[in-house]
């Protein structure tokens, strides 16, 4: 479904094609779900595990928050790479609203766990960060990705995901303003 998907969407996807791509009978599909979808809801919850288990890994093989970040936003390419395209987009808002509150629920909630425990409440880790509120920080964090790393800003502004990520990264990492002695 992934593969079928990234070309289609969701919604036109048919049950005959995913039976085709999986080398099954489409009766063989529907011994497995009842529909398309099940296999939908099926594709997007592997796909969220995968997302989770790549956190983790990537997470707590870091020991510096700027590593730390610069993971995070691998991630998120990975995730843009597949959930950014703007047909499935359309598909997820569109078609299967529920589906998209799901990922969003997953982004924020395991996100934000991540980035608590291990960026800021990590004791090797409080002396590169400055003390402020862990909770106002996270926040932060999340709504300018939430509102920078979408395909529809990205699109809109004539940016390629890539510079998007860099410059994000860049304004986590230093802020907008200039050293002044440079």
């Amino acid at each position: 479904m992934q593969e079928l998907s990234k070309v289609k969407g969701f919604y036109r996807v048919t049950m005959d094609e995913l039976a085709k791509e999986a080398g099954v009978s489409k009766r063989t599909l529907y011994r497995y779900f009842q529909g398309k979808d099940e296999i939908v809801e099926a594709t997007l919850e592997k796909f969220m595990t995968e997302v989770a288990q790549k956190m983790e890994e990537m997470i707590s093989t870091q020991d510096k928050p700027e590593n730390i970040f610069s993971n995070m936003l691998v991630i998120l390419h990975y995730v843009g790479n597949y959930l950014g395209n703007p047909v499935i987009l359309a598909d997820l808002r569109r078609h299967y609203p529920h589906y998209w509150k799901k990922i969003d629920e997953f982004r924020r909630q395991r996100g934000q766990e991540i980035i608590i425990s291990k960026l800021f409440l990590d004791e090797k880790n409080k002396k590169y960060i400055r003390d402020l509120d862990p909770r106002i920080l996270t926040a932060a964090i999340f709504a300018a990705i939430q509102a920078v790393v979408n395909p529809e800003f990205i699109i809109a502004n004539n940016l390629t995901f890539e510079e998007t990520i860099r410059q994000l990264l860049e304004f986590f990492k230093h802020g907008f303003l200039k050293d002044p002695l440079t």
